[in-house]
């Protein structure tokens, strides 16, 4: 494919190949990762020069060239492929329907907008919304700047419950479960298909470009057909029961719509919905991620354990001190470890011993 002809990739096609094999729950020569290190002597990158953070956020050209820097910067050691994704903030699908964004200096949020049940207007992604034309702008650029060398991918998503959720103001919404459970149905019918418009935005941008390949936040990708992230942060605050009834047929939706899909399952407490994300025959894998204070990734092994006997794959971050405990403790088929080590040198040892692992199990 002449979108894996990547300057700072030069063994793209091997790497999607085994990315391939990991969907299939298969290996080619040796288990995949995902491995980065920073380059020795990196290019500076651009200095903000903006009144607020609004403006930096919002400036196209910042953005991407900083994007730009970053991948030229990083050694992408492993199978995952140098890739930038335009970013402004998680709600930014709700931002693109109507609602404010304020933005700190890692990330954003949305104001929300729907105080009335008996006021709500007509919910949709307003293409001439300034979020709206800032991020395809963004995707644009990056396409156009990243050209032969990395590639680019879709924004992060937050549809159905979470985006509920940034409309009523989580704590509200949690309310809205128990007193007013038909007007929370009503507001998951008419935001029911924003995912896949805001998808397919961006997904023709990619395919007019000649990109093929689909990535997002989330470094793995698909290189033919839709790839995405499915998620539901808000089910941390939800029984199991309700999870089911409110927000998992949006979640069932996505994955039967999506060529590959990867769950991210969003700390501890959202664990009490696993079993029921594991009998999605759909669905490839389950990408639990622990949070800062629940670190090591060693410590959750009986979870991805589980995830693997249920014939899922994995997606798994950790330190790359962890590596050989999870070498021990599981099989390399359908297993994606991700690790950024602290230089070349480093990645390269990590992944000869990925090499000897598959052998080994082999």
């Amino acid at each position: 494919m002449a979108d894996l002809d990547l300057l700072y990739k030069p063994d793209a096609d091997q790497a999607a190949a085994r990315m391939e094999a990991y969907w299939h729950k298969a290996i080619i020569d040796r288990a995949p990762i995902l491995l980065t290190a920073p380059k020795p002597n990196p290019q500076p990158l651009p200095q903000s020069r903006h009144a607020t953070l609004r403006e930096q956020w919002m400036d196209i050209e910042f953005v991407a060239t900083t994007g730009a820097v970053k991948m030229a910067n990083t050694y992408w050691a492993g199978d995952g492929l140098p890739m930038w994704w335009p970013n402004l903030g998680p709600e930014i699908l709700s931002a693109c329907m109507g609602a404010p964004l304020t933005f700190g200096e890692d990330t954003s949020w949305s104001t929300p907008t729907l105080h009335d049940w008996n006021d709500i207007p007509i919910l949709h992604i307003d293409p001439d919304n300034d979020y709206t034309r800032t991020l395809l702008a963004m995707l644009r650029l990056g396409l156009e700047l990243g050209k032969g060398k990395y590639v680019v991918g879709i924004t992060d998503i937050h549809p159905g419950a979470d985006l509920a959720a940034s409309f009523r103001d989580p704590q509200q919404l949690c309310v809205d479960l128990m007193d007013a459970p038909d007007r929370v149905h009503e507001l998951n019918r008419q935001i029911f298909w924003a995912f896949f418009d805001f998808y397919e935005l961006q997904h023709r941008l990619l395919l007019d470009a000649g990109q093929t390949l689909t990535a997002g936040w989330a470094p793995l990708y698909c290189t033919d057909g839709r790839y995405y992230i499915p998620s539901c942060d808000f089910s941390i605050l939800v029984s199991t029961e309700m999870f089911r009834e409110f927000f998992l047929p949006e979640i069932l939706a996505e994955v039967a719509w999506l060529d590959r899909s990867i769950y991210h399952l969003d700390g501890p407490g959202a664990l009490r919905h696993l079993d029921t994300l594991l009998d999605i025959p759909k669905l490839d894998g389950i990408q639990f991620v622990y949070g800062d204070g629940a670190k090591p990734a060693a410590r959750w092994i009986d979870v991805y354990q589980k995830i693997q006997a249920a014939g899922k794959t994995l997606h798994i971050i950790l330190d790359p001190g962890e590596i050989d405990f999870f070498i021990e403790h599981l099989n390399p088929e359908g297993v994606m470890l991700q690790a950024e080590a602290r230089s070349v040198a480093e990645a390269d040892a990590i992944l000869a011993k990925i090499a000897r692992w598959t052998r080994q199990r082999s």
